[in-house]
This record gives structure tokens, sequence and C-alpha cells, in this order.
């Protein structure tokens, strides 16, 4: 089993590279993760003109120095992160078991794709079978523990901004399921997580609707 994984995961994270590479970058990485990466003395400092990425200094502590080596290059930025969480699809897998490396597989990689500045909250939730305090770190680097408290009101305007519900439904579904594996019912894991997976199918299916609904209303502006 051990070599399959090994072969699985080579291969998945061949797979995510690849897109990495032929897709463009996130207007978000350009616009905002980069730029918050890059001007850390006016994130910790505060500046009312800056636009912030409302996320704790933990998350800062990880992401800066990535970056740094890729001289704030958003695509090596992603590129670095894949190659990273190979290292803990193979942790999840010999520490957590298969079923939630399966989760972490579909999670982390839609997170890693659609939301990459997630993945480093998905590498401290992952942990947790070393210490019930990266649980705790986990939340605390996502929100913006250790900024001025002037940058908590960004938080707000992120959750609802789009579909940012769904990223921080996942962390929240990862993190329910790893702490769940630890600590809770570990008995019932499947049914938790079949559970959990044909809520976010209904979730899926709301969102794609809601956007193509959304879609066909701009399409229809200029016409009336």
């Amino acid at each position: 089993m051990s070599w399959e994984v090994i072969g699985a995961i080579i291969g998945l994270t061949g797979l995510r590279l690849g897109w990495i590479v032929k897709r463009q970058v996130h207007k978000d990485i350009s616009f905002y993760i980069l730029p918050g990466l890059s001007n850390l003395r006016k994130v910790i400092r505060y500046d009312p003109e800056f636009s912030y990425v409302p996320y704790g200094l933990i998350w800062y502590a990880i992401n800066v120095p990535i970056v740094r080596l890729g001289r704030y290059s958003g695509r090596f930025w992603m590129a670095v992160l894949a190659l990273i969480d190979s290292l803990f699809l193979w942790y999840s897998f010999q520490y957590l078991g298969l079923t939630v490396f399966f989760v972490y597989v579909v999670i982390g990689t839609f997170q890693l794709l659609r939301a990459p500045w997630n993945a480093s909250i998905n590498w401290l939730i992952m942990l947790a079978p070393i210490s019930w305090i990266f649980l705790l770190m986990a939340p605390i680097a996502k929100f913006p523990v250790g900024l001025p408290i002037q940058v908590w009101r960004y938080t707000g305007r992120a959750v609802g901004h789009q579909h940012n519900y769904i990223y921080f439904g996942l962390l929240g579904t990862l993190w329910l399921i790893v702490c769940n594996h630890l600590y809770l019912l570990p008995e019932i894991e499947s049914s938790i997580v079949i559970g959990l997976g044909v809520v976010w199918c209904f979730i899926f299916v709301y969102a794609y609707l809601e956007r193509r609904a959304g879609r066909r209303e701009s399409m229809a502006e200029p016409l009336a």
C-alpha cells in the first residue's frame, strides 16, 4: 500500500504542478497576497491605505520566507506550496490513516489550486498528531491574530466576499475531521466523512447555480 500511495502522491503533485504552470496566476495573489507578504512592516504597523491580507503572524511567518525565496513570484510560490504539500500528503497517510488522507487529497488539492493562501493553514491542521496545539494554531494563523486590531474588519469582508465561505468551510471541515480522528469518535469516522461529503455536494451545486445565475444577469444587463 505504501508504494501505491507514494506513486499516487507523485502523480498528483505532477498534475498540480502542471496546472500551476499552465494556468494564469490568481488575481488575488497578485493584488493582495504578494503585496501583503512583501510589506510586512506596513502589515504590523497598520497603514489605513494598505490592502490587508487578514491572516495571523503565524501565517506570515510561514509564507514570507517562501515568497522571498522565489523573489515574490506568485507562480513560484504556488509551486513550492505544491511540493511541500506532497510531504504533508504522505504524513497524513502515515499518521492519520487512509480516510483522512483521501479527505486531504480532495480538500488540499481544491485549496491549493483555488485558494493557495490556505495551504499553510492545512499544514498546521495536519500536524495535529504531534500535538493538539496545532489545532489551536490553525485558526490563530487563519485570523489576524498578532496584527493591529483595525485589521479585523477586513476579516468580516473576506468571509462574505464572493465564494470565500467555501474556503472557510473547507478549512473547518478538515479541522473537524482531523480533530474527530484524534480526539472524538474515530470509530464513526467514515460515516462522518460521507455525511460531510454529501453536504458539500449540495453546497457546490448551490454555488455553481448561483454563479451561473449571476453570469446570466450580467449578460442580460447590457441588453436591457
